[in-house]
């Protein structure tokens, strides 16, 4: 919130004279800082420069309405979040809807009452507060969560070498017990370091810091490296991965390390969730401006009223995977889901219980 003023700035935006005086000296005699301005394109102009706290705004005004001044103040992002109130001698319900629809969060027909005028002001400032703060807290959390990944990593990654260490140096001299002590260590030690990766990874893209490194890449060599690299576990559960893919197939303009990511996410998931002897597709395809990827399972699929779940952060089911070893943070698809859109991609799933689930992804074919 701005400091300035007891309660706040506040914006107000009427092509009559006698209209800003009377709602300036009401609202400067309840303590706030009051802007007036005749015309849409001034208000417009004057806020970019100094956003007020809330701004009361006109529709029928001429060269710019009240709708086309609040569009674009929401096509700003630095602007988009300030509560805009109109006011206007339109009292029809439909004139009311469009007015929300441009995304003014209330409307108060002239001829108004000032302490219509003032309860609504005060409510929509606190609401604006309590933003503000809830943002704050929030960037706040993101912050620690990425201090404490990361400082976690470390001792957790001395833990994993030492123990690799003693394991290998001890190993003929140690019991059936001992053995599986340490092979317990392993496991845990890789699950804390797939979780502290992932929290630093929600915590670079909840903070907006997502940086991507874009270059043309060859998708389908980066699929066929991510098939070799996940053989290992397909070859314990005797699975078998098909790669579907045309001869043929255009560059994508993307982060190869996220894509790789992404693709290593989805196909671990299906090795994951699906039992022993069955098969996992992988299939590439071009439909026009964009490159899909596929990755299909042949597991337990997704109950329907549980799918919903499926790309929130911690959104578990549940689908248990098929191994007592393995487990789920239930952050990897929200993850996933976040790099494809930053990506100006999208992902969407089909699930059928008993046959399987599929997972699409698409990029822009730049």
């Amino acid at each position: 919130m701005n400091n300035t003023g007891t309660y706040g700035t506040i914006m107000v935006v009427d092509d009559t004279p006698a209209n800003l005086k009377l709602l300036q000296d009401m609202l400067q005699a309840k303590g706030y800082l009051v802007r007036t301005f005749p015309r849409g394109a001034m208000a417009l102009a004057a806020a970019a420069n100094k956003p007020p706290d809330l701004i009361l705004l006109d529709i029928n005004m001429p060269e710019m309405n009240g709708f086309e001044v609040c569009e674009r103040l929401k096509s700003d992002n630095a602007l988009k979040d300030i509560p805009v109130i109109f006011i206007s001698a339109l009292s029809e319900t439909e004139d009311k809807v469009k007015a929300f629809s441009f995304g003014g969060v209330d409307y108060i027909t002239k001829p108004f009452h000032f302490d219509e005028v003032s309860a609504r002001v005060e409510t929509h400032l606190r609401l604006r507060r309590q933003q503000l703060e809830l943002k704050e807290l929030n960037a706040l959390k993101d912050r620690f969560l990425g201090m404490a990944a990361h400082d976690l990593r470390n001792p957790l990654g001395a833990i994993m070498s030492f123990s690799v260490y003693l394991a290998e140096e001890f190993s003929p001299s140690l019991t059936e017990s001992q053995a599986e002590m340490f092979d317990i260590i392993g496991k845990s030690s890789h699950f804390m370091l797939g979780l502290i990766n992932n929290l630093l990874d929600v915590s670079v893209i909840e903070s907006g810091h997502l940086n991507l490194d874009q270059q043309l890449i060859d998708i389908k060599a980066l699929i066929t490296r991510s098939v070799k690299i996940n053989s290992v576990l397909t070859t314990t559960k005797n699975m078998t991965i098909t790669v579907s893919c045309p001869e043929q197939l255009p560059q994508v303009f993307a982060d190869p390390n996220k894509i790789e990511q992404i693709i290593n996410n989805l196909i671990s998931n299906a090795i994951k969730y699906s039992q022993p002897g069955t098969e996992i597709t992988v299939t590439l395809c071009c439909d026009n401006n964009e490159v899909i990827i596929s990755v299909a399972d042949q597991g337990p699929g997704i109950p329907e009223t549980e799918q919903h779940k499926l790309f929130k952060a911690f959104g578990k089911t549940t689908v248990r995977p098929t191994s007592k070893e393995e487990s789920s943070t239930g952050l990897g698809l929200h993850i996933v889901k976040k790099i494809i859109e930053a990506h100006g991609g999208k992902i969407w799933f089909k699930s059928e219980l008993a046959k399987g689930t599929e997972f699409f992804f698409s990029l822009p074919n730049k």
